[in-house]
């Protein structure tokens, strides 16, 4: 059996270099996933503040020296009235309003809420920076989550689990689909090729080919972002492992339940778009309806970005949230056995 094992994994590596794209496509996905893509999603606070004097005094002229100190406060400029200041507002001229009242009394601070997040961080820069206070005994910060300090790290654990998915499930997909269309597939099984012997090299070289690519994108966040695993490595790679356990075996069934190569992809386009939009990548969970919340427990990307925010970004070890591995093998074993119940089909 193992003979066996080593003789299909060395097909699999056979069918790889044989096409060179598929090389030049392994060593580019990381380069783009993690070194390009995570500047555009950068939040850092840029926020742009106007002040409106209606005391025409010398607290104006204050006013607009002390916000143009602050690094997360790029531009600075003063209104004649409230009334155009609401209107520079209404035009996305300005983010927040700094209105000193006639009688000299508390400035008031109206922010744009277009984009909820934009107001919060711009009421909260420009009141910290006229009064001072910069934080809250009662809320404990995290900086890796703050707009001022920019939550690129936060991304980075994102595109890193999106970095093994595509190219664990996509990967295999291809290979499938290939071997189906070129009636490899069939051959195979004529020589008494069991299912699961068929199905297991597939999951173990793909799994290793993305386990390679994470610790190249783990490589590529270090030195251009400074990203540093808060946990332990080998329990992060052990989280990989299981995530790739269960989101390779989704592509192979994919390519299983589809005829042609171009209904898998848009398959595989279609699953992936749903998986991302419900796992919390891009979205707080507490933001989700109730309903599209409770999917994520069997959503392998919740628990892969999950556990990945736990180990890399503070460093809680698997032993204190053991459901993210368990869920992902448990996934993982259910569409395994889905895959060799539909290819012993296959004749």
């Amino acid at each position: 059996m193992m003979r066996r094992l080593w003789q299909l994994l060395v097909k699999e590596y056979l069918q790889l270099v044989r096409t060179p794209a598929l090389l030049f496509v392994l060593v580019l996905c990381p380069v783009v996933t993690i070194g390009f893509v995570p500047f555009g999603l950068n939040d850092k606070a840029r926020i742009r503040v106007a002040v409106v004097d209606e005391s025409f005094s010398d607290r104006g002229r204050e006013a607009v020296a002390l916000l143009a100190r602050s690094p997360q406060i790029v531009e600075v400029s003063a209104s004649v009235s409230r009334q155009e200041g609401e209107r520079r507002m209404d035009k996305g001229e300005v983010d927040a309003l700094v209105v000193i009242p006639p009688d000299g009394g508390e400035c008031r601070i109206l922010a744009d809420a277009s984009q909820i997040i934009l107001g919060v961080n711009a009421a909260l820069y420009t009141e910290r920076q006229l009064t001072g206070e910069q934080g809250d005994d009662r809320v404990r910060m995290h900086w890796l989550y703050l707009s001022d300090a920019g939550n690129t790290q936060y991304y980075l654990v994102t595109m890193l689990v999106l970095l093994i998915a595509i190219i664990g499930c996509c990967l295999v997909a291809l290979f499938v689909v290939q071997e189906k269309e070129s009636k490899v597939l069939e051959h195979l099984r004529s020589t008494g090729l069991s299912a699961t012997m068929y199905v297991l090299p597939k999951v173990l070289f793909v799994s290793l080919l993305g386990l390679c690519e994470l610790a190249a994108g783990l490589v590529i966040a270090r030195v251009m972002f400074s990203l540093e695993c808060a946990g332990s490595l080998p329990e992060l790679f052990l989280l990989a492992a299981c995530f790739l356990f269960a989101i390779v075996n989704l592509g192979i069934l994919i390519a299983v339940g589809t005829r042609t190569l171009v209904r898998t992809i848009y398959v595989l386009v279609f699953v992936f778009i749903i998986l991302i939009l419900l796992s919390t990548m891009f979205a707080p969970l507490d933001n989700m309806d109730p309903v599209w919340a409770s999917t994520r427990y069997v959503n392998p990307f919740f628990w892969a970005v999950d556990g990945g925010w736990k180990i890399i970004l503070k460093g809680i070890p698997l032993s204190a949230s053991p459901a993210n591995c368990l869920v992902l093998l448990g996934t993982g074993g259910v569409l395994m056995l889905i895959n060799i119940l539909k290819i012993k089909q296959i004749d």
